[in-house]
């Protein structure tokens, strides 16, 4: 666990280090939005980039007290897993925001990344789907991440089935949002995104009622 934790706090410094350089070399102003063709629309200060550290900051934190928490409550299983998914989730966000902040640095020049912003936000969404979609099914019921219905936290059968079959169903959400991203760009890339991950969620909640039906029904117990 040790070197886990430790990962963690070196990617952490790296994201913080990484921001305060590209915020020390870029201009004052600099690109902050980006419309559906991908070209800039907004103009602001550059430290509107801290925004990105400072969410991501207290989503870690809180990743890690409650890896700290389910060690002592469920063993170190769960404290392993969430530690990988904040590991995921410190990376997922530094791709992020080094992304914006070097288009943001060279946009002037012809040095410039030319890839669509949205299309690369989907991609990093569909590998983050990818990942979480191969650690959920792993985790015991805790109070932070997975499909936490009332339904899925009633016992552990329910919980991992529909873990399971939320793991199965984020995994192939990546894929296709990943394939996608190939094909399309712009308003499209981003409405697709949006309509599978809205359609995936109200099919992970309706099969965690299924399963929880079901298993009242094989041990007779009063779903009411």
């Amino acid at each position: 666990m040790k070197k886990l934790y430790l990962i963690l706090y070196s990617l952490t410094f790296l994201f913080i280090l990484g921001t305060a350089l590209f915020l020390l070399f870029m201009p004052d102003t600099v690109p902050l939005n980006y419309n559906f063709a991908g070209n800039i629309d907004r103009m602001g200060s550059k430290y509107e980039f801290l925004l990105m550290p400072i969410i991501a900051l207290p989503m870690i934190s809180a990743f890690i007290l409650i890896a700290k928490r389910e060690s002592k409550k469920n063993g170190k299983n769960n404290e392993k897993y969430l530690l990988l998914m904040s590991i995921y989730t410190i990376v997922f966000f530094a791709s992020l925001g080094f992304y914006f902040q070097y288009k943001a640095l060279t946009y002037a020049s012809q040095e410039s990344v030319s890839v669509d912003p949205f299309k690369f936000i989907s991609i990093c969404i569909g590998i983050f789907h990818v990942v979480s979609g191969n650690i959920m099914p792993k985790l015991r019921r805790n109070s932070l991440i997975g499909i936490r219905t009332k339904w899925s936290m009633e016992n552990d059968v329910v919980w991992q089935k529909t873990q399971r079959f939320m793991g199965i169903s984020s995994v192939a959400l990546g894929l296709i949002l990943i394939v996608a991203s190939i094909f399309l760009s712009g308003i499209w890339n981003l409405l697709l995104m949006l309509i599978l991950t809205a359609i995936w969620v109200v099919v992970c909640l309706k099969i965690s009622y299924k399963y929880y039906k079901e298993y009242n029904e094989d041990n007779n117990i009063n779903s009411d």
